[in-house]
């Protein structure tokens, strides 16, 4: 597997990616599009707290969405920074809801009988936080580079 290096690289995998979800969600594929969610919001999380300067972990090395979640909220406290218009614990709060909804059905997968319904909500739900997340991300973007 070959390791996106550049941002156009980046910009024509995430816009794949997001297509794969949208066909997902569309033939009831909900499964694969939870699994493309969960990979978005990780990858988006770790953008915002990379665009903060503020990351310490060494690259290559795993780091949690549950840090990253922590982090990208730790971040957006102070009341001054440009992050606390972009990241309310709201939107913090419901990615952390939605990730343990993920995780319930994901890792217990064969021990239980899911509804198309649940998995279904899970995954609309994923995508409606997949959307805010990316909008916001972009935005806060943006802004940080206009203020260079």
């Amino acid at each position: 597997m070959e390791q996106v290096t550049d941002n156009q690289q980046k910009y024509l995998n995430y816009r794949e990616q997001m297509q794969r979800l949208k066909k997902a969600i569309g033939s009831d594929f909900y499964l694969e599009a939870i699994f493309i969610e969960y990979a978005v919001m990780e990858d988006r999380l770790e953008s915002i707290i990379r665009h903060s300067g503020q990351w310490n972990y060494k690259d290559g090395s795993y780091v949690s969405i549950e840090i990253k979640i922590k982090k990208v909220a730790k971040i957006a406290e102070e009341k001054r920074s440009v992050a606390h218009r972009y990241f309310t614990p709201e939107l913090t709060d419901a990615i952390t809801e939605w990730k343990e909804r993920r995780n319930k059905l994901i890792h217990a997968l064969m021990k239980q009988q899911l509804s198309t319904e649940e998995l279904r909500n899970v995954a609309e739900d994923g995508y409606s936080l997949v959307k805010k997340l990316c909008s916001k991300s972009t935005s806060y973007k943006r802004k940080l580079a206009s203020l260079v």
